[in-house]
């Protein structure tokens, strides 16, 4: 079912470190820290074709320590070659390695998928594993091999939820933008919560699923799928679940008491509705008998199109959940986050409109008007101890890639007691268009900004890089491979504009992946950084070849790894074992293989393969002994 990617090239990126000094957080701005430029298609390998989906990356996740080796990991999902998801670890030396990408599906996939990925714990094992969803295929779970520093979750998932799996899993086609994994129900068990945007209505559903038995990698074992809860959103009419697609499901302990609550949403007006957890297994939708067992938060059809998060801005007990908005046409909150929360007293079996605030961005001036609010985030990236919102968009004309709203204490509900600022406005040089006019010998250049926006950002406290400032990761969508320069001039007798040289030219800022960092003290470094791929790892022809009895192997590392060299017969059979797992230093290394097997006896005449083995990879080259 799947291919593995084999090959992998360099790319580079760029640190650059914002320092504040002793302003406040309104008058401070971050600056770019890091960007990734995504490879053309003109590199002529396959993972080539494959990285350059990075161009649109929809979804990313952090996690502080993916495999037990104490370094974080960065998930990247990609459209391209039927959909993938990518590893990105923190590996020192200013360095940032691709260490692993999932296998290429060759049934189902496509359909602008994976859109969304998380790390987890499903089968309640000790074992983090990577979840995601693929168009037509299901939600695919890679488990990591519990080896400390292998980076390894397989070659094809440990576990797929599907109709199989889950007979309640009534449609498999279309995607899901979010999902959560916690346990919201307090059995000491982990739940994925996650909604299918799928066809027909029927099979658009609300899943809150449970694992049974325990997979490991690359294996499924006996282990299946429970559905704690599995509704449609035409069973769900009643809390109005059916005017639109399912769109998040959020764990929230609204009330500060016993289990959390959970929020649903739906693309039908904003509609929302609580879900009460009184025992394990239980969830119970709210009273109907109120008429208040859910509510719309708009006026238009608008949407929390990426979903939103969970946070306690005020540290009271009692968490709420932001939605950012995706508004729709003659919408009343364009530019706004609406938070959902209940205070004391109030109950979680109905909502209505004294459980939601709206944090307006375009009011405040630091959003231009008419932008959608696109991520959510958290944190103190400013370090002045007070939170953080963050969300994202467009550059937009005065530069709105990620906007924030600072909570000042007091009253969360009372806007007085939030300040807004622009975090970080973009980058104003990345253009789609430059077109140079002639008219009448008057000559001047109109140049295009790229609008390509910050996606589903991830800043819950972020520290990617573990020097104590804060990161928010900013996944980027629509960005494009090329520039046009076009010359044109004005034809006085026609009264029209004539192309007179047009070209495309590469994209110098195709910058899928990029990272903040605020920190203190004043003025900005520039630190240089680098994303590391197997294509950096070299293993160079033996010398001399054809040879007898000896040769030198020479290989070069562009980190310290831990490295295994050895040589093959065209069995595929080991017959010396030059390196066995031990940890190499950056740079070029020189090894002799003598001609011998691991027991000291000569070998005979013919090809043998010498292979370089790094983490999930391997290089090999050809060798002839001539006697």
């Amino acid at each position: 079912m799947f291919n593995q990617i084999k090959e992998h090239r360099m790319k580079k990126l760029f640190f650059l470190i914002a320092v504040f000094g002793l302003v406040t957080f309104l008058n401070a701005q971050v600056r770019l820290s890091t960007y990734y430029n995504y490879p053309l298609l003109t590199g002529g390998t396959y993972i080539d074709s494959v990285l350059n989906g990075l161009k649109s990356i929809r979804g990313c996740w952090f996690d502080q320590d993916l495999d037990g080796d104490g370094k974080s990991e960065i998930l990247v999902t990609n459209y391209n070659d039927l959909g993938h998801v990518h590893v990105f670890e923190v590996v020192g030396n200013d360095s940032i390695e691709l260490v692993w990408t999932s296998p290429k599906v060759t049934t189902g996939g496509g359909g602008s998928t994976p859109r969304y990925v998380i790390t987890g714990d499903l089968d309640n094992d000790g074992k983090k594993e990577i979840i995601y969803q693929i168009n037509n295929a299901g939600i695919f779970i890679f488990e990591w091999d519990g080896v400390p520093g292998s980076n390894n979750f397989g070659t094809q998932p440990s576990q797929v939820i599907n109709s199989t799996t889950l007979p309640e899993m009534t449609g498999i086609s279309g995607n899901t933008e979010y999902m959560e994994i916690g346990d919201p129900d307090g059995d000491g068990q982990n739940e994925l919560l996650v909604f299918y945007n799928s066809s027909p209505n029927s099979n658009d559903k609300f899943y809150i699923i449970s694992a049974i038995g325990d997979w490991s990698t690359n294996d499924p074992g006996f282990s299946g799928f429970q559905a704690e809860y599995a509704k449609s959103r035409i069973d769900l009419t009643a809390w109005d679940m059916n005017g639109g697609t399912p769109y998040s499901m959020h764990i929230a302990n609204f009330d500060g008491q016993g289990n959390p609550e959970l929020l649903f949403q739906a693309w039908n007006y904003k509609a929302v509705t609580p879900l009460r957890v009184p025992a394990a297994n239980t969830y119970v939708e709210a009273d109907t008998t109120t008429g208040k067992q859910s509510l719309r938060l708009s006026n238009a059809d608008d949407v929390a199109l990426f979903g939103g998060g969970t946070f306690d801005i005020d540290n009271d007990g009692r968490q709420e959940v932001y939605l950012p908005n995706y508004h729709s046409t003659g919408s009343d909150y364009i530019g706004c986050i609406h938070v959902i929360h209940y205070p004391p007293g109030s109950s979680t079996a109905q909502i209505d409109s004294t459980n939601v605030f709206v944090l307006n961005f375009v009011q405040a001036g630091v959003l231009d008007p008419g932008l959608v609010t696109f991520g959510f985030g958290y944190g103190d990236i400013d370090k002045d101890g007070k939170p953080n919102i963050y969300t994202s968009s467009t550059y937009g004309v005065t530069g709105c890639n990620v906007v924030t709203a600072e909570f000042q204490g007091g009253d969360k509900t009372n806007p007085a007691n939030w300040t807004f600022s622009k975090l970080y406005p973009g980058d104003p040089t990345i253009y789609t268009q430059r077109v140079i006019r002639d008219s009448l010998g008057m000559i001047d250049t109109v140049l295009t900004i790229d609008n390509s926006f910050a996606s589903k950002i991830y800043g819950r406290y972020t520290d990617i890089d573990k020097d104590g400032f804060e990161d928010i990761i900013l996944p980027y969508q629509a960005l494009v491979d090329s520039v046009i320069h076009k010359s044109i001039q004005y034809n006085a007798n026609t009264g029209q504009w004539v192309t007179t040289d047009s070209a495309k030219v590469p994209n110098p800022k195709r910058w899928g992946l990029r990272v903040i960092e605020g920190t203190t003290g004043t003025g900005v470094e520039v630190k240089d950084l680098t994303i590391i791929t197997p294509d950096d790892y070299k293993l160079y022809q033996n010398y001399p070849n054809p040879f007898n009895p000896s040769t030198k192997i020479s290989f070069y590392l562009p980190i310290d790894k831990k490295i295994s060299l050895k040589i093959y017969n065209q069995l595929g059979q080991v017959v010396k074992t030059l390196i066995n797992d031990q940890v190499y230093e950056k740079g070029n290394h020189e090894l002799v293989w003598d001609g011998k097997n691991d027991a000291g006896k000569p070998v005979s005449s013919g090809i043998y393969i010498a292979q370089l083995r790094f983490g999930n990879y391997s290089k090999e080259i050809k060798m002839m002994l001539v006697k």
